[in-house]
């Protein structure tokens, strides 16, 4: 990416929504769901916000879990983390 001396363009270059930011998103949770679905029972899953900017990272991600993904999900907005317990199924 070309890098401009504007202001609004170094603010969409560190965005995580914008035009670049929503493909690499999708990406993630894709790769999130195969990874639960891979997950042995009585594992948990850990998801820990350590980028550039971690608390808009936990609030688009927290909006994310919230209204789209398994309600099992939990979190931990002292962390800024989200986890997830796969049980074990008793038969």
């Amino acid at each position: 990416m070309n890098l401009r001396k504007k202001k609004s363009s170094r603010r969409l270059a560190s965005s995580l929504t914008g035009k670049f930011g929503v493909k690499t998103q999708a990406i993630a949770i894709l790769q999130l769901r195969k990874w639960v679905e891979e997950l042995p029972e009585g594992d948990i899953l850990t998801l820990r916000c350590e980028c550039a900017e971690p608390e808009k990272q936990f609030r688009i991600w927290k909006k994310w879990f919230t209204k789209y993904e398994d309600p099992r999900w939990e979190i931990k907005e002292e962390f800024k983390s989200f986890w997830f317990y796969k049980p074990i199924s008793v038969e």
